[in-house]
């Protein structure tokens, strides 16, 4: 700024003084004309506000309004160029900058509203984690009786489960907001937080950094106290984290790494990874586990494309199997198992996850369906109702045909 209102000082004393031109030449006329339109050029390239470009284009009225007379004699110095067409560039240039620095600032008065949201969700994270934490310390002191502790548990997991479902709205909000800011702008706010000219509350990169930080810990620091469908979850919101992450991080560290750039972008990416190796080792392990106990073998599995394999290799093969054994219930039960375990997690209450985090997609969801109804047409045993009405007809038919024979 101080360089800014030095070079409007130097331009407004030049245009302060009335040069007498009739002592000068055409020569020096043309140099100081050159001269002065630099000066302005200059002047205009180094405005930072709306208001001082519409002060330059008054004093680009007042340059033209001096030079009015010498119009003639500067066309043919000028050459190729003309009077009108240096004016003109000034002018140009001026609604340029105008337009760029109206955008800059309405993306500032835009930006400041979204520190001050982002403020508001950092309060309430800071909350949401306390309280989680208070929890987890208390299960790891407690000493109280099997139904007090079952209840800290619980709480636990719902208060894990409304920060995690914060942050999945926070992301979203960060995703939305901060897509709108015009892509031309984002250099110059940059400039703005270097030089302190940017009106910025906490830096939002802190805040990302604090989300990463926190959910690691708690990974880290989980004794069984999280059931599947929590690492579920918690799989589900790194994928959107870094999601979003990769979408508008390198806006984020353009406007607020400041001079710090590449070291925020290096430890943002490597808490991402830390908090991926976690969350996935815990998730796999548990679904496996899981699985395990409602007596469902599905072999080995440790990725999204693998667990797909297993799924849709174990229902094809319980499906062939089935065929051809319409008096063995014994595949029907298996059907029954694992029935239970598709219905209510699968399609009911993992859904959601499972899909934001690419576990499985819709349309791998919806194959497993249609094989796994195959499987039930399949594997369904005869009615006893039917087997007796078939041995009766059997029965009936035989005694036609002795009756045939006697009487022949």
């Amino acid at each position: 700024m101080k360089k800014l209102s030095t070079t409007l000082a130097v331009f407004l004393a030049l245009f302060s003084i009335q040069v007498s031109f009739a002592q000068q030449s055409d020569f020096q006329i043309k140099e100081a004309f050159e001269a002065k339109h630099e000066t302005l050029s200059l002047a205009i390239e180094d405005a930072q506000s709306v208001d001082t470009i519409d002060s330059l284009l008054l004093a680009i009225d007042n340059f033209q309004d001096e030079y009015n007379e010498h119009q003639e004699m500067l066309d043919y110095a000028l050459y190729p160029e003309s009077y009108e067409s240096k004016i003109a560039d000034l002018r140009s240039k001026a609604r340029t900058a105008e337009h760029k620095l109206l955008v800059i600032e309405n993306q500032s008065e835009k930006l400041s509203m979204l520190t001050d949201e982002l403020n508001q969700y950092k309060s309430e994270l800071a909350l949401l984690t306390q309280r989680s934490d208070s929890l987890r310390l208390a299960i790891s002191n407690s000493q109280e009786s099997e139904e007090n502790l079952s209840r800290l548990v619980r709480n636990y997991r719902q208060s894990v489960e409304q920060r995690d479902q914060f942050i999945f709205d926070m992301v979203d909000s960060l995703f939305i907001t901060y897509k709108q800011l015009a892509p031309e702008s984002i250099d110059e706010l940059s400039k703005q937080n270097e030089t302190g000219t940017l009106a910025s509350g906490d830096n939002p990169l802190e805040t990302i950094e604090l989300i990463l930080e926190e959910n690691v810990e708690t990974l880290k620091a989980e004794a069984n106290t999280l059931n599947t469908e929590d690492y579920l979850r918690i799989y589900a919101l790194h994928h959107k984290v870094e999601e979003v992450w990769n979408s508008i991080g390198d806006d984020l560290i353009a406007i607020y790494g400041g001079k710090n750039k590449n070291k925020w972008n290096a430890q943002i990416e490597n808490n991402l990874k830390e908090w991926k190796a976690s969350a996935s080792l815990s998730m796999w392990k548990s679904l496996d586990n899981y699985l395990e106990n409602k007596d469902v073998d599905l072999g080995a599995f440790d990725s999204n494309s693998s667990f797909f394999k297993s799924l849709d290799s174990f229902v094809s093969k319980a499906r062939d199997q089935s065929e051809g054994e319409i008096l063995n219930n014994t595949t029907y039960e298996d059907y029954k198992t694992f029935r239970e375990f598709w219905s209510t997690k699968v399609l009911n209450d993992w859904n959601q996850y499972l899909v934001e985090a690419e576990v499985l997609t819709t349309n791998q969801i919806a194959t497993i369906d249609n094989k796994v109804d195959d499987w039930e047409d399949k594997s369904k045993p005869l009615s006893t109702t039917f087997i007796i009405l078939f041995g009766i007809a059997v029965l009936a038919v035989i005694g036609f045909i002795v009756l045939l024979v006697k009487q022949n």
